[in-house]
């Protein structure tokens, strides 16, 4: 099943978020969760290891920031970049985040993409910046934002089987 496509991502609260629910939506089961001792790292500034499957079949993993927003991991992905075309044709997606004081420590989210939606106003990307400006260089300035006014996608994660390792 692939992505569904919508109307531009409007943050998590007014707006017309045609495309996303009226209400949060928990896209992990409970039987499926994150074990309690590591959901700080959802909410941490740990960078996301993001991998998806390549046109050949072959693995391709990129650093990003996400956010965890009311149960759901959202990432902003930008047009014309390898990990959008990947999601566009195969949603299948694996998300780890490591704790970087305690590298035995890490979460695996592997699921598929279920939301892949304009963000036109940069609203998930401004949101995530908010996140990681503490850790950033300098904070994050506003040029850093526009990424040369490439479109931006603002992608939801539906998890299917979290793996974890908590030493």
């Amino acid at each position: 099943m692939l992505p569904r496509v919508g109307r531009a991502y409007d943050g998590p609260s007014g707006g017309t978020r045609s495309a996303l629910p009226a209400e949060p939506v928990t896209r992990y089961t409970h039987a499926m969760d994150v074990p309690e001792p590591l959901r700080y790292l959802l909410d941490s500034t740990a960078v996301a290891f993001v991998s998806t499957i390549g046109p050949r079949g072959e693995p391709q993993t990129t650093p990003l920031w996400f956010l965890h927003d009311a149960g759901t991991v959202r990432i902003s992905l930008v047009e014309g970049r390898q990990k959008l075309r990947n999601l566009r044709r195969d949603p299948r997606i694996s998300l780890v985040v490591v704790d970087p004081a305690r590298p035995t420590r890490y979460i695996e989210l592997r699921g598929r993409v279920d939301e892949l939606v304009p963000d036109s106003g940069r609203v998930l990307e401004r949101r995530i910046a908010a996140k990681y400006s503490p850790v950033a260089p300098d904070g994050v300035a506003e040029e850093e934002l526009d990424d040369d006014g490439l479109a931006r996608y603002a992608a939801a994660l539906v998890v299917e089987k979290v793996t974890s390792q908590n030493w």
